[in-house]
């Protein structure tokens, strides 16, 4: 995703639109110090939960329309040449922006209880 470096193996498996947009997008933080743009994304199977967040550095060109609850949007992350485009969309939401690169800041594994009766 970013050209100026090898990209990793587990954010190359991260970044598919699959995975991300069968993810739910529970986190996004735009940090107007560094100019950059975190994107926190959770799965769950069955009784194990994993958790992944993606930082964008050099964020520009941002733009949001609205913003529903979290929970699965379709998310794009593609290289255009100059580092990467991100969109995001769903009903009621949208997140576009352009960045440097993207690397994986964080993932977190984590046992899933699931609530019994009312």
């Amino acid at each position: 995703m970013d050209g100026s470096e090898d990209v990793s193996p587990a954010l190359a498996a991260l970044c598919t639109p699959e995975v991300m947009s069968d993810s739910d997008l529970f986190f996004v933080h735009l940090d107007e110090r560094e100019r950059s743009v975190t994107l926190g994304f959770a799965r769950q199977n069955g009784g194990e939960g994993f958790e992944f967040f993606l930082r964008f550095p050099q964020a520009r060109e941002v733009r949001v329309r609205g913003w529903a609850h979290p929970g699965r949007k379709d998310v794009r992350v593609a290289d255009d040449g100059d580092g990467v485009e991100v969109v995001v969309s769903a009903p009621g939401s949208s997140l576009s922006f352009r960045a440097a690169g993207v690397a994986l800041a964080r993932t977190r594994s984590f046992p899933v209880w699931e609530r019994l009766g009312p």
